[in-house]
């Protein structure tokens, strides 16, 4: 079967099919004659089974985990049962207080007094630890964004065709003490927005997988040192040029910047995300 009949077939986007691919969770054979991927009626099953264990919340990698035998799927299921069950004891608490507020004859966020929903802070604050978890590395979300991505592959992009015209026909790709050591045809400019390419879908999945992050973090994580080895590759292809045209002669202080900022906002983000779930506020 051809994608399009997989689709068909599944009631699914070509996207989701493709991710699930990407994720190795499917590994349909080629088709000889043509190259093309031939999907078996194993793998229409397989697609429809992964696309079901999702819908229940079940992230990709314990689906990988399903699949490889690392976990039966009973286990994983009464594990799920757990997680869903707090979820819908948040959400039923919280429900219940909206429904609480909502019974005053008039509420606003001037006249809020949290002191008539809340008895003890601490318990209560402690009790929904996750928020402020997430709320102390948002800027991972931000920086571990397809956003981000897209926009930092788009700058190699578009950088690059915009100095082509000016650049030598060959241009430096290492440097010591300020000298150029390699040169390569200046074509070589638009690799960057390829390799970008290649970090975020090749490089990606293996990432997370030897994190071995058997939890929501461990995506957040993975998306960020993913952005940030793209933001070093533009690093790069700047420096390249900037080089080139005599502007600066030292690439190490430049990476230097960049993975002390970066690694610095990793470090804090982990740091507070560990306190928030140990302390109140």
């Amino acid at each position: 079967m051809t994608i399009k009949d997989v689709e068909e077939r599944t009631g699914l986007s070509r996207s989701n099919i493709r991710f699930y691919e990407k994720e190795k969770l499917i590994e349909p054979s080629r088709n000889e004659s043509n190259g093309y991927r031939d999907y078996s009626e194993n793998d229409v099953e397989n697609i429809k089974k992964i696309a079901y264990l999702r819908t229940l919340g079940i992230s990709i990698e314990d689906i990988r985990n399903i699949i490889s035998e690392k976990v039966t799927l009973q286990e994983m299921l009464e594990k799920q049962k757990e997680v869903l069950k707090n979820q819908i004891t948040d959400l039923n608490k919280a429900i219940l207080m909206c429904e609480k507020m909502l019974d005053e004859e008039s509420i606003s966020y001037e006249k809020l007094q949290v002191e008539q929903y809340v008895t003890d802070f601490h318990d209560y604050w402690k009790d929904n630890r996750t928020v402020f978890k997430l709320d102390s590395v948002s800027f991972l979300y931000i920086w571990g964004s397809m956003l981000t991505w897209t926009m930092i592959t788009a700058l190699c992009l578009i950088i690059g065709a915009l100095s082509y015209s000016k650049l030598p026909t060959e241009i430096p790709v290492q440097w010591s003490k300020g000298v150029a050591t390699s040169l390569v045809n200046k074509n070589w400019i638009f690799i960057c927005p390829v390799i970008c390419i290649i970090i975020r879908y090749l490089l990606k999945p293996f990432i997370y997988a030897k994190l071995q992050m058997n939890n929501y973090y461990g995506e957040i994580i993975t998306e960020y040192l993913t952005n940030y080895m793209c933001f070093i590759v533009l690093s790069v292809e700047i420096f390249s040029i900037l080089f080139t045209f005599g502007v600066v002669k030292s690439v190490v202080v430049l990476l230097f910047v960049d993975t002390a900022i970066f690694i610095g906002l990793l470090v804090v983000g982990l740091v507070k995300m560990d306190l928030r779930g140990k302390e109140v506020l």
